[in-house]
């Protein structure tokens, strides 16, 4: 389910700012007519004054039939997510819905954004503040919908919206509430599909699905099988990452996860390297980059990714865990100890954070043959949520001890 979290993109460069607002007509239905509205690009314009926005926007603008000005705002406040920019993102929508009210773009863009900045930390600190903007976002979508015109565009921001809630709810393990709400997000895709059967961004939903569906269900004996469809899921990716409108940087998060499970760790590798040139202070593409450099035992790249981190967001508290964990299995446990505490010590960390922590911190604990501490540890992560991989630690602890391998 991570790989659906693409829509939840971000970093930090510097914030063009729209125009003026432009008062947009309605046509006689009570909408937007975004046909009709003329806005001054944001993003720097090609020396065709009849063409004045990025390719894309047009074929985009054609494939969902909407202004390419429009689809332009649209494709310059993701960048700024992408960019890390969340106050330049959300101001850019805020005039973007002003330009083009009644798309419900604005809290569709905040979702994204709340959402962006707890995944950085992968948490829920956030929780009420997107609860809010997603109750806002599905009224506005809903009475969109309720009026003809631009239903392929509606159902993908409802699709979107309900596809970034199912994967908050999994976060909190509530799994049947999740798969209903996912059933919502694919039956608002399957109608945008309808509506707008060209839209190339559609396919990295179908791509995202034909992949895992097929590794989920090959590792399950109660889920029924189904033809193994990982190649095309893999090549419907990859057309979004090249031809896509606005979701070619998450494709390439999305390829970068199904090459880490296809044992393909170069693929992935190059996938998050291409991210990290276009978008080199997106947090949650550093992440992900150096847990496969760890895997892959670059472990001074991973480190260096982690530090650039700490550069970017000083705040950012989840890359003390993932920097410890990198000089446990690089050998250098004894350095671990320093992050691990400052991890533990954080203002804001999820029952889970706390017992990862703990276990790990018992684990440098027992190779420094500090033996009580170690046990300390373990047993502070089972008290918190029953952690197995700390139980089977203690457990070959207190073998080793009665077996007399090791004595405290």
């Amino acid at each position: 389910m991570i790989a659906l979290a693409l829509y939840l993109w971000a970093s930090v460069a510097g914030a063009q700012e729209l125009p003026a607002p432009v008062t947009a007509p309605f046509d006689g239905a009570g909408r937007p007519a975004l046909g009709e509205v003329k806005v001054p690009p944001t993003a720097t314009p090609v020396p065709d004054p009849a063409r004045p926005y990025d390719e894309a926007s047009y074929r985009g603008a054609e494939q969902l039939s909407l202004e390419p000005a429009y689809v332009q705002g649209v494709r310059d406040g993701l960048e700024k997510m992408y960019l890390r920019d969340y106050d330049g993102a959300r101001k850019h929508f805020f005039k973007l819905d002003n330009q083009f009210p009644g798309t419900g773009i604005k809290p569709v863009a905040n979702i994204v954004i709340w959402q962006a900045v707890m995944l950085e930390n992968w948490d829920f600190r956030y929780d009420a503040e997107y609860r809010a903007v997603n109750a806002e976002a599905k009224a506005e979508l809903t009475k969109a919908m309720s009026v003809p015109g631009h239903e392929g565009w509606e159902h993908f921001l409802m699709a979107g919206t309900l596809g970034i809630e199912a994967i908050h709810v999994v976060r909190q393990e509530k799994y049947l509430l999740a798969l209903q709400i996912a059933l919502d997000a694919m039956t608002h895709a399957g109608q945008a599909r309808e509506a707008a059967p060209d839209f190339t961004d559609l396919l990295l939903a179908d791509g995202m699905y034909n992949y895992w569906r097929t590794v989920v269900t090959e590792q399950s004996k109660l889920l029924p099988q189904f033809a193994d469809k990982r190649a095309e899921g893999l090549e419907q990716m990859k057309v979004v990452e090249e031809e896509g409108i606005f979701l070619t940087a998450p494709a390439r998060l999305s390829l970068s996860f199904s090459y880490v499970q296809e044992h393909d760790d170069r693929a992935a590798l190059s996938e998050l390297l291409e991210n990290r040139r276009l978008y080199p202070d997106n947090i949650i593409n550093l992440l992900v980059l150096g847990q496969v450099q760890s895997g892959m035992r670059r472990f001074d790249d991973a480190l260096a990714s982690y530090d650039h981190i700490r550069e970017v967001d000083p705040t950012n508290e989840r890359v003390l865990y993932w920097r410890a964990v990198t000089l446990i299995q690089s050998g250098r446990s004894p350095e671990a100890l320093e992050p691990l505490t400052a991890y533990l010590a954080s203002d804001y960390l999820e029952p889970w954070h706390r017992s990862w922590a703990l276990y790990r911190l018992g684990t440098v604990h027992y190779r420094a043959d500090r033996y009580v501490e170690a046990e300390t540890a373990y047993r502070e992560a089972i008290a918190i949520d029953g952690h197995k991989s700390a139980k089977a630690a203690l457990e070959r602890m207190l073998e080793a001890k009665k077996a007399g391998r090791i004595a405290y």
